[in-house]
């Protein structure tokens, strides 16, 4: 752990310019009765209420929009937690980082499994999605210990981009989401394909920087070998 807190954060997400200041001027403006762990509880309490909203879809389209608040209270807060500590002085380095990142992978298990059990897309493509996506925080972490950066955002994508993509999907998909084929008597709809997309892609991802990764280092710690002692 005492490697983890010498990381650096490194978000380049198309949000992030504009997305850091407004955190910090929100952070400085909250009253001092809501902390980091208020925060956080609120984060998790979002994640139910989206899965919610999606499960409800059933009974009709516009439950989504409870599944787009659910987002926006999870931005708000899982965005805010870490940035109300920074701001009064209050990190905890360990206890953050432990208790934020096994938030974080509650959080999207649990949004998966309501998307998985909405009719937006099938329950198996929805769990590929959360396996995609926590494959590449496994990849991020790991790469936050053997290089320092912990990096929070792939080809200007991060968090926050997830969010609106899941929203603009979802909300586009209650409302139109067409069958495009069938495998026997199981439906394939567009929703399944964006998603299994997404979790492909995730996949990939993963799998290329690992690989790229591995190699980069097997070369740096072959290189060492001719080195003389200090």
């Amino acid at each position: 752990m005492d490697e983890q807190k010498k990381a650096k954060r490194v978000l380049q997400a198309l949000t992030s310019p504009y997305e850091k200041p407004l955190l910090i001027k929100m952070a400085k403006a909250l009253p001092l009765w809501v902390t980091s762990d208020r925060l956080t509880v609120l984060g998790i309490i979002a994640s139910f209420v989206i899965a919610f909203g999606f499960m409800s879809i059933w009974a009709s389209p516009w439950w989504v929009l409870l599944s787009n608040a659910g987002f926006i209270i999870h931005w708000w807060a899982d965005s805010l937690d870490g940035t109300v500590a920074r701001v009064r002085h209050l990190e905890r380095e360990q206890y953050g980082y432990f208790v934020d990142h096994i938030c974080d992978a509650l959080a999207i298990v649990l949004i998966c499994v309501g998307l998985g059990l909405s009719p937006l897309v099938h329950t198996g493509i929805a769990l590929a999605v959360a396996i995609g996506y926590l494959l590449m925080n496994v990849y991020a972490h790991v790469v936050s210990y053997v290089d320092h950066v912990f990096r929070i955002s792939y080809g200007r994508f991060g968090p926050t981009e997830l969010r609106i993509i899941f929203i603009l999907g979802t909300t586009v998909f209650a409302f139109w989401n067409p069958v495009l084929f069938h495998i026997e008597s199981t439906k394939f709809r567009i929703g399944d394909i964006v998603a299994l997309t997404v979790a492909l892609g995730f996949m990939l991802i993963f799998i290329v920087s690992s690989l790229k990764k591995a190699v980069q280092l097997d070369k740096a710690d072959r290189a060492k070998w001719g080195q003389p002692n200090p």
